[in-house]
């Protein structure tokens, strides 16, 4: 008998990454994706780094007095809108709940198990696949301009991810030697740390490369199709209503980021996901001699640079102002001075670039940091969402944690701490 087909609502990386697992359990998918393509949300233009090292999630003491610092400014690395802020209220003081010592340490060994799962999964596929998405494994390096809260850094490392010859302290000096492009403002900095296992790539890249991969097992995927919302019958899913047609369906996995919530909660179900907004700029840096080749992390100015072939990417800040698409250009200037900041004769030369992109996009993000990955408490509707700024990081991971519940299989790490449910 013919097996009844799976209905993924998102066509990003949570959504493809999650049909390609259900087609390796010999399941039938059809994914939908409310944009003309896919991967043109999230996952489109990011920082585009693979960072288990970048476990720790948001509501760390200091990153909630940064938002706190924060508020009503558009200048800060971190801004909560004064309009927003009812919305946000109730999901904030879960935030603040989960920032204690010793929930920030739990949850953050949680999120790097997930992470270091998902990182291996995504090499595997790369190498079995022979996926090209401008990828570099060359590691990431955190820079930091505070000897003290370089110490703290290197302490709070070792208390999650353990002692590890993956993971290198640098001097100034080793620095520099590391990503020579760094010489020019070496005064500022007091050192660094190497994550030698992280990688680099361009998400979108990948994305396409996953949704070839998906239509090639069989997955079917239409795109320009608005989901409406999800049917039941005797709180047992039953179809998917689009602007399209109805869509029969006995399981649905819901994996439309900041959107998830919208559609879930019009089934009584309540998730803690709210969106925070992020910017990128992307420039061309095709014949500029002796350009960045190492993916940095500025921890003091809290944004992120990734050179990919003949590009180079600046993402960071955070915008707690809902699904408000406005293009603020306070958020733009930020990020161009302090990639100003850290390289200033590649900026120098790149500044008036014309072809240069600029992109927003809106994380979702889970009041502990964690994402909701499993069923919910309706038979049938399974979600994956709430991954935040670590959205292709945890993507592979979370789809097989995900498939390996919805066939009733065991999971290869304890998927306790990520349930829908909790």
């Amino acid at each position: 008998m013919e097996k009844d087909q799976i209905i993924i609502i998102g066509g990003g990386l949570q959504g493809l990454a999650t049909a390609n697992a259900l087609l390796d359990r010999g399941e039938k998918v059809l994914v939908l994706e409310k944009n003309s393509e896919t991967a043109t949300a999230a996952s489109f233009a990011n920082a585009g780094m693979l960072t288990p090292s970048q476990s720790t999630p948001w509501n760390s003491p200091a990153d909630i007095l940064n938002i706190l610092s924060g508020i009503g400014r558009k200048d800060s690395p971190m801004s909560l809108s004064l309009k927003a802020m009812p919305s946000y209220f109730l999901w904030g003081l879960k935030f603040i709940a989960n920032s204690t010592p010793s929930k920030f340490e739990k949850i953050s060994k949680d999120i790097f198990a997930l992470a270091k799962y998902s990182k291996d999964l995504t090499v595997t596929i790369r190498t079995s696949e022979k996926f090209s998405y401008d990828e570099s494994t060359n590691g990431t390096m955190k820079l930091f301009r505070d000897a003290a809260r370089l110490q703290n850094a290197i302490i709070l490392s070792d208390r999650i991810y353990g002692k590890s010859n993956e993971i290198e302290v640098l001097n100034q000096k080793e620095v520099i030697e590391l990503e020579p492009a760094l010489n020019k403002v070496r005064k500022g900095i007091v050192g660094g740390i190497h994550y030698k296992e992280d990688e680099t790539g361009d998400a979108y890249k990948f994305c396409k490369a996953l949704e070839g991969l998906v239509r090639s097992k069989g997955g079917r995927i239409l795109v320009n199709t608005d989901i409406k919302r999800i049917l039941l019958n005797k709180r047992k899913v039953n179809s998917v209503v689009t602007d399209r047609a109805v869509l029969e369906a006995k399981r649905v996995v819901v994996c439309a980021g900041c959107l998830s919530t919208t559609l879930v909660k019009q089934l009584g179900i309540k998730i803690p996901v709210k969106p925070v907004k992020g910017y990128s700029l992307t420039y061309n840096t095709a014949g500029i001699k002796n350009a960045p080749e190492l993916s940095i992390i500025d921890e003091s100015i809290h944004i992120a640079i990734t050179p990919f072939f003949n590009r180079i990417r600046v993402a960071g800040t955070a915008e707690f102002v809902g699904l408000n698409d406005a293009m603020h250009p306070k958020r733009i200037n930020y990020l161009n001075s302090k990639l100003n900041e850290v390289y200033p004769n590649l900026y120098s030369k790149i500044k008036d670039d014309e072809e240069s992109e600029l992109w927003f996009g809106f994380r979702p993000m889970s009041s502990d940091g964690l994402p909701f990955i499993g069923e919910s408490k309706i038979k049938g509707l399974y979600i994956n969402t709430g991954h935040g700024h670590l959205g292709w990081t945890l993507a592979m991971g979370s789809a097989e944690l995900l498939a390996d519940q919805l066939v009733g299989r065991e999971t290869q790490i304890n998927n306790k701490p990520y349930q829908a449910n909790r």
